[in-house]
């Protein structure tokens, strides 16, 4: 699991964020120093973290 989070969200706090990894350990949590629209603020960075993701996720699957 892959949760992308905006360390400045005033709509979802970042501890929203790690808490996904008390369900899913494994989870990988990426804080970007952005807010609650990190589509329109951080682009590269989050396409960037995903492409990463699904690479290392397809190595060990």
């Amino acid at each position: 699991m892959l949760a992308i989070w905006g360390r400045h969200d005033e709509i979802f706090a970042a501890a929203g964020a790690t808490a996904f990894t008390r369900d899913a350990p494994d989870a990988r949590v990426e804080l970007v120093d952005g807010g609650h629209f990190l589509l329109e603020s951080d682009l590269d960075h989050v396409v960037a973290t995903i492409t990463d993701w699904l690479r290392t996720t397809e190595r060990s699957a």
